[in-house]
């Protein structure tokens, strides 16, 4: 064991250029995979957020409700019934879900408690000031008009929000840079596995002496591939720290830094939580980078 480690170190030594620029350009890969799987994330809370595919949401009258057609106050029953059959019997719809004041309220509080502000603007409300809600899915996305003439005139109808309208932008910006993260991630990974081929053939070759001896002395393959398997996991276990280091920064200036403060009345953004199992995945593709390459490789460029 003292020998392979002082066999290691050495080819360290030798090679310290090689090895940091492959410590860099896996970093950089993994980071960028990292942001790509933190945006999917997102993106996932945000359609569990707001609902699969829902395109309108129909809020029926608070006490407050400075609508005209609330000048009766909170929506009544009889109005209830009447703005669920409209929904019921019209065809653009294809089926809609309602939502308590109480949900709605559960709902505020997971939105709004990721600000201090939001976190104050909800002490002094309750369930009571949340309307009940339909959140209304279209039988066409395209085609909505019909139902928010037919229902936003309704007496109870406090307002109607086209979801579509508002997260159509949302989601798109998130679509685009998660392909684009993972696109330019997978451009450095290949990069990465030739830079762990080109590192080990000029390691192979500059210690081809050595190898022949050991060969002749009776060493096993196994003892030959080891070092070099144990620089490529140590350079990707680096790599994997750098890119996990990179993400916290992410998730702490920009997250919880700015996100969650300007834009968290948008949607819920994603926790340390998400973001440490992003970075369980990235340590494991940082092994799987690490190893696969150098045990193909090893067994071509050693065999002396």
């Amino acid at each position: 064991m003292r020998s392979i480690l002082s066999e290691l170190l050495t080819s360290l030594s030798r090679n310290k250029s090689m090895t940091i620029s492959l410590v860099v350009t896996m970093t950089v890969s993994l980071l960028l995979a990292a942001l790509g799987l933190l945006i999917q994330e997102q993106a996932d809370r945000t359609e569990r957020y707001f609902g699969d595919r829902l395109q309108l949401q129909v809020n029926l009258c608070t006490e407050n409700s400075p609508a005209a057609t609330c000048i009766g106050g909170a929506a009544t029953d009889a109005q209830k019934k009447a703005v669920q059959e409209a929904l019921r019997t019209n065809p653009e719809v294809k089926r809609f879900d309602v939502r308590t004041p109480q949900e709605n309220f559960e709902q505020a509080k997971a939105l709004l408690g990721q600000t201090d502000t939001g976190r104050k603007q909800l002490e002094t409300l309750g369930p009571e000031a949340f309307p009940e809600s339909y959140f209304v899915t279209l039988a066409d996305p395209q085609k909505f008009e019909g139902v928010v003439s037919e229902v936003s005139g309704m007496d109870g109808v406090g307002n109607v929000n086209s979801l579509r309208r508002l997260l159509g932008p949302l989601f798109e910006i998130l679509e685009k840079m998660r392909w684009g993260a993972l696109a330019t991630s997978l451009l450095l990974i290949v990069a990465a596995v030739l830079q762990v081929s080109n590192t080990i053939r000029m390691t192979a070759f500059a210690r081809r002496r050595e190898i022949g001896i050991m060969r002749l002395v009776g060493a096993s393959s196994w003892h030959i591939q080891l070092p070099f398997v144990l620089e490529s996991l140590l350079a990707g276990l680096i790599s994997a720290m750098l890119a996990a280091v990179g993400l916290a920064a992410f998730m702490y200036f920009v997250v919880y830094g700015y996100l969650r403060d300007t834009l968290g009345q948008i949607t819920t953004w994603v926790r340390w939580q998400e973001a440490l199992t992003v970075v369980g995945w990235t340590t494991v593709l940082a092994v799987v980078l690490a190893l696969i390459p150098t045990l193909v490789m090893t067994r071509k460029y050693l065999d002396v």
